[in-house]
């Protein structure tokens, strides 16, 4: 009993520090709620990441902050976005409520009201790579040093009167003043000037040292309120009080954790390989039907690992790539032999290899897995792959080393994943090798109830970036690279191309964890109980879990994430299924497309978090009056399908017909009504998902042009 009281104290223990605590307000903190709702607040366009544009839309960690504080009390804040001094000054003049962003000094307390401190950030010195050693503040002695107008700082500054202080209204002005030598150092917080180092791909900036004063040691970042408004300060206060832990943490992960990755620091290049980057353009080669590390999407663009670690090699040394298209992952190997490109971005080292390519050190590591039929038993170790045809992508640097390492097992080789996958299906091979990575992402494409993860074997694929063999200086360069690219910058560009698209259907290395632990718990429990229980039960329970686990693969892979309706890629198939059903059994069946009425207002007034609860109370109303046999999915953005087997234009259009006048008759929280148009087609001789969608959109516009709010069929 006493082992079994420890976790549930962890999960007593873990769940308090998830939850949010409720809010409990006063009496007059209600009312001053219910007379002042819309609270005008004061936020800068370029504090990123805590509030700053992406195409024209304001974002950033005070953004969400704000929203879910609007939630839990009901205040609807109003942003007033501008500049720090002009920000400063109005909530100076009280032309605003309250402002963000503002940091505690005592000579603020006559006109500000404080909340906590909602996060902080180092401040930081930064200065040019030609600087010279710095050697502490006294090294900024007689130097022009760029500083924000007003920040809280700025006096301890100006006492100092060691420097001469250089004032900025914006970030960008700041630091382009510190890039191109009008200034000799700027003071400001890390995130900021590390975004804008980022983004402008900025390379003679270098970060010299915290700013430490006698009353200043970080930026404390509050929410300041007219002295006036003491109950807003205390409601708010009481806000930031219910943040649970978990929230607490997806605010920084989603917005700190984003800009930490990029340190802003440059790499050291001397003058050999600083030419080299100014006067080459590097050429590279790919595997293109290697996702999800690498390939070409249906542009024939780059996509992938590779593309988002050849966009951080630009960034982190201002060079220029250039992509040599091949046709398959041999004809890269042999074009990088051929010195038809000089590099490739993921490779893994091998003997053969090295006497035509130098490689840096490994960064990526994955491991291998074997994909079999669903009926096959799991496969313990890669010796149970013996006398059993299994294949393995053709010029894969596993070929060589499983044929040497195990003799006795008969590897087949393939062109590509999906012909190997697509062998394992019909029978043709027992299993195929690959990564856990690439066998995910292809499952979540295809093969659901056909092909699963069956075993996983010990090797492991260690990439590294491989150069041609002469090309000593651009070896040296990408090797300097690798060593500076952080954890964080690796593990952002793997859980980009893994988790996401992977985790949708399942995390295979989840699977492996929670097999191991099951079997781990099950022995716990034999011990506990004297009992013996025979090994291959062990290993039938690691196969259910698999099983039940490539069950949730399948769901969740035709399941609209947001609404839990069907995906487009599942009303496809069911498009297509309808019409074999209607060609053979000469019945009619309908679709209809729906879009909400001017969705785009909902989200530009609102926000887009309120736009998507819209669309899940609507996907809400259309799977309580649809009929049991009916289908329904949402096709993209604000529109919805609805497929009616078995159907006539009347019964098709009083059903939608309903449905409308129910949504326009709902009240949607915060918002009140909303309007819904819908284009029905009946299904014709001949046709095909593409011919009958097309009817449907149609029609679908025939009813925005006439007003909207109407239900339109569509010959």
């Amino acid at each position: 009993m006493r082992i079994l009281f420890i976790p549930l104290f962890i999960l007593f223990y873990l769940s308090i520090n998830v939850i949010a605590e409720p809010i409990k307000l006063t009496k007059d903190e209600k009312t001053f709620i219910a007379s002042h709702p819309i609270i005008k607040v004061g936020m800068m366009p370029d504090f990123t990441p805590f509030t700053y544009y992406i195409k024209n839309t304001p974002v950033g960690f005070e953004h969400d902050l704000l929203n879910i504080i609007s939630k839990r009390t009901g205040l609807i804040f109003e942003r007033k976005i501008d500049n720090w001094t002009k920000v400063y000054s109005a909530f100076k003049d009280k032309n605003i409520d309250m402002v963000t962003s503002i940091s505690y000094k005592k000579y603020r307390e006559p006109f500000t009201i404080f909340t906590s401190a909602y996060y902080e950030i180092p401040i930081m010195i930064f200065v040019r790579d030609d600087f010279g050693e710095y050697k502490g503040i006294k090294s900024l002695k007689g130097k022009k040093v760029g500083v924000l107008k007003d920040v809280f700082y700025v006096k301890e500054l100006e006492d100092m009167k060691t420097m001469d202080l250089v004032y900025y209204d914006n970030y960008t002005d700041l630091l382009n003043d510190l890039v191109f030598g009008k200034i000799d150092a700027l003071i400001q917080n890390l995130t900021n000037i590390n975004y804008l180092i980022k983004k402008y791909l900025y390379s003679n900036v270098k970060l010299a040292s915290e700013l430490i004063l006698p009353n200043t040691k970080k930026e404390d970042l509050r929410f300041g309120v007219q002295p006036e408004k003491p109950l807003l300060a205390s409601i708010l206060e009481k806000a930031l009080d219910s943040l649970s832990k978990k929230e607490k943490e997806d605010l920084v992960t989603k917005w700190i954790g984003s800009i930490k990755q990029y340190k802003g620091g440059h790499i050291e290049l001397n003058k050999e390989q600083k030419a080299y980057l100014n006067t080459k353009v590097i050429k590279y080669c790919i595997n293109p039907d290697g996702m999800p590390f690498e390939g070409l999407n249906e542009k024939g663009e780059h996509t992938g690992m590779s593309s988002d670690y050849y966009t951080l090699f630009e960034k982190m040394l201002s060079a220029k790539f250039e992509l040599v298209k091949t046709n398959n992952w041999n004809e890269s190997i042999t074009f990088i032999k051929q010195k038809k490109c000089d590099m490739l971005a993921l490779g893994m080292e091998t003997p053969e290899r090295k006497r035509n390519l130098n490689f840096t050190s490994s960064y990526l590591e994955v491991p291998l897995v074997v994909a079999t039929r669903v009926d096959v038993p799991f496969i313990n170790q890669i010796l149970d792959l013996e006398n059993e045809k299994i294949g393995i992508i053709k010029g894969d640097a596993f070929v060589k080393i499983l044929r040497q390492k195990y003799p006795s097992l008969n590897l087949i080789e393939v062109t590509d994943i999906k012909e190997g996958l697509d062998k394992v299906k019909d029978g043709e091979l027992f299993g195929y090798i690959d990564t856990l990575a690439s066998i995910g992402y292809e499952f979540q494409q295809k093969y659901f109830g056909e092909l699963k993860i069956a075993g996983k074997i010990s090797e492991n694929l260690k990439l590294s970036i491989a150069i041609v063999k002469e090309d000593k200086t651009l070896l040296t360069i990408l090797q300097k690279t690798v060593n500076k690219i952080t954890n964080e910058m690796h593990r952002e560009i793997f859980s980009k191309w893994v988790p996401i698209k992977y985790q949708k259907g399942i995390d295979y290395d989840l699977v492996w964890k929670i097999s191991i632990g099951a079997i781990l718990f099950i022995i716990l429990v034999v011990y506990w109980n004297r009992k013996i229980i025979q090994t291959n039960k062990l290993l039938q329970e690691a196969k259910k879990d698999i099983e039940v686990k490539n069950k949730e693969l399948e769901k969740l892979a035709i399941t609209d994430k947001l609404t839990n309706l069907y995906n487009r890629r599942k009303l496809d198939e069911l498009l297509q299924n309808e019409l074999n059903r209607s060609e053979r059994f000469k019945h009619t069946f309908a679709v209809t497309i729906l879009d909400i009425d001017y969705f785009k207002k909902v989200n530009d007034t609102f926000g887009h978090q309120t736009g998507d609860k819209v669309l899940i109370e609507i996907s809400n109303i259309l799977k309580t009056h649809i009929r049991t046999t009916d289908f329904v999915g949402r096709f993209g953005g604000e529109e919805f399908v609805i497929i009616c087997p078995e159907s006539q234009e009347d019964g098709v259009f009083n059903l939608m017909e309903s449905i409308r006048l129910d949504i326009s008759n709902y009240d949607f929280k915060n918002i009140g009504n909303i309007t819904v148009s819908f284009g029905i087609a009946l299904s014709k001789e001949n046709d095909t998902v593409e011919s009958i969608l097309k009817r449907a959109d149609d029609a679908l516009y025939e009813a925005k042009n006439f007003g909207r709010n109407r239900v339109t069929v569509k010959d």
